[in-house]
């Protein structure tokens, strides 16, 4: 993949951080990150934050990084490191050359600590629990349009913005928000459970003039670390002489954290987002996996009927319905062994139990699904997602 025309433009309320990249095997993409004009003092103009979102969908390829533009010298020696431990993972990925035109070290001085945040469990446990540090508290909020949520999906986007504004309002901390089109480029090439990581540091990388610190809410404890997009043993190797990176929350469960945080905060429980189904345009479903595994861990620190965007009850012949991956199973073992202590829903227990009895092996995809990615794939690089555009407009679909 090949790197080179990074540049910015303005408009009356935006500056855009673009750059021309080579990420299909036919023609280039313009691939960018966009902010609010007020964070132009933050913003740093090479190629570092593409570095780093094309690092490993370069690996998957199996094609070298040619970055023709200057990146952070310490930068380019962490990407060796996250490249070595990728690769220890054995998730098909290749050993590629990271060739920039120039290394340099930054020289800035950068004053602010943030944190991602999406207004999930993960995210608020880091944001309350790192605001109240008292040397270097967080005081601005990452949010990033295009890598959670479908761009096209213009409804939910703004229901999550307008809950994430209030949410900063509420806290008086400052709201990022960052629009970038690299998660529709990089799908079909690479899982976005191995690409985000390297997506999200993008979004920091760029702000680095004004960013010294940065917060990267974990999905897993330290004893379950798997391999993912953000790590323990990787995030921190995405930053620069001036930048740090932290995965934070491995200490606690996801039970931990709602106990711990979440349910002592009026704020989290007023806005709290966890869904990807958003059914019949629902903020929080109430019925997929991920919403019912977080009703539980609500049930269980006795705050379910406060939470405000989530149904007030759990019904057990949904739970017993669940479809659970495997990466998921720990999740809900930690609710069973919950449920179990608290002792006041056996057939909740009861039917999580039976649930976890046939976890789904994550690698399991049926063969017809995987030709229809691999198809995808084809599409997206080689005629550019053309097959994909007829079939879309035949099917007079908006997805």
């Amino acid at each position: 993949m090949k790197i080179l025309k990074v540049n910015t433009r303005e408009t009356a309320d935006t500056i855009t951080l673009f750059a021309k990249c080579k990420i299909r095997r036919v023609g280039y993409d313009e691939v960018h990150f966009t902010f609010s004009k007020k964070y132009k003092p933050f913003l740093k103009v090479d190629a570092s934050p593409f570095a780093a979102a094309l690092l490993i969908p370069s690996m998957k390829q199996g094609e070298d990084l040619i970055i023709e533009g200057t990146i952070s010298k310490e930068l380019y020696e962490g990407m060796q490191q996250i490249m070595q431990i990728f690769l220890s993972w054995d998730i098909g990925l290749k050993p590629i050359k990271i060739i920039a035109s120039k290394l340099v070290a930054d020289t800035a001085n950068p004053k602010v600590t943030a944190s991602f945040f999406s207004g999930g469990v993960d995210s608020f446990y880091t944001y309350l629990k790192r605001k109240k540090d008292v040397k270097d508290p967080v005081t601005h909020l990452l949010l990033v349009n295009g890598y959670d949520i479908d761009p096209r999906n213009k409804k939910l986007w703004n229901a999550t913005l307008a809950s994430v504004q209030a949410v900063a309002k509420v806290e008086h901390a400052h709201l990022i928000e960052v629009e970038s089109n690299i998660r529709g480029l990089i799908d079909p090439i690479l899982s976005w459970d191995f690409a985000h990581g390297g997506c999200l540091a993008a979004v920091a990388l760029c702000l680095r003039k004004g960013l010294k610190q940065v917060y990267i809410p974990s999905s897993c404890i330290e004893s379950r670390q798997i391999p993912w997009g953000t790590h323990l043993d990787v995030d921190a190797h995405w930053g620069t002489e001036k930048l740090a990176f932290a995965h934070d929350g491995t200490e606690a469960t996801r039970v931990n954290k709602i106990g711990w945080q979440v349910a002592k905060s009026p704020t989290a429980l007023k806005y709290l987002r966890v869904c990807y189904m958003n059914e019949k345009g629902a903020f929080n479903c109430g019925v997929c996996e991920k919403c019912l595994r977080t009703m539980m861990n609500l049930y269980v620190a006795g705050v379910l009927d406060a939470a405000e965007t989530f149904p007030h009850h759990i019904d057990p012949r949904r739970v017993a319905d669940l479809h659970i991956e495997g990466h998921n199973r720990d999740l809900h073992l930690e609710n069973l062994v919950a449920l179990q202590a608290r002792g006041t829903a056996p057939e909740l227990h009861d039917t999580l139990q039976e649930s976890l009895t046939h976890v789904t092996d994550d690698d399991s995809l049926p063969f017809v699904k995987r030709m229809a990615m691999y198809a995808v794939y084809l599409d997206h690089v080689y005629t550019r997602g053309a097959l994909y555009k007829v079939a879309q407009g035949a099917l007079g679909r908006k997805f």
